[in-house]
């Protein structure tokens, strides 16, 4: 099978940029309610509520990544731009509340996924010129 197959890439892109503007625009309407996480990863939770601009920022990004993938414009940049996110919720998970470990697995690779179908137009970030 090949992996950078367009179909396959289109509909993990679509089906991954509903999902984004699905919790970018909740995160904006609604708070969800969360898993019950132990004291260190609720404690991480609520002081980045506490800023005030961090969950904002995060649905911004959610929403413009998933907007980019669904449209299949800039999909090289919106996988850049989750890319920090994605991080940030992997570590997360490994190091604060391991509750939920697996939706931050699938997000990894999803998003990993997608950044290595457009590894070419990365590429001349890295050579030398």
């Amino acid at each position: 099978m090949n992996l950078r197959n367009r179909k396959l890439v289109r509909t993990i892109q679509i089906l991954f940029g509903l999902y984004l503007i699905f919790f970018g625009v909740i995160g904006y309407i609604v708070t969800l309610p969360a898993p019950p996480y132990n004291e260190a990863g609720l404690a991480f939770l609520m002081a980045l509520f506490a800023t005030g601009y961090m969950i904002h920022a995060m649905s911004i990004i959610f929403v413009l990544s998933g907007l980019m993938f669904i449209f299949n414009k800039w999909s090289a940049f919106g996988a850049v731009l989750l890319a920090p996110i994605t991080v940030n919720i992997v570590l997360f998970h490994v190091f604060l509340d391991m509750t939920a470990w697996w939706m931050a697995l699938i997000f990894a690779i999803v998003n990993g996924y997608l950044v290595w179908v457009h590894w070419q137009r990365y590429n001349p970030m890295f050579s030398k010129k």
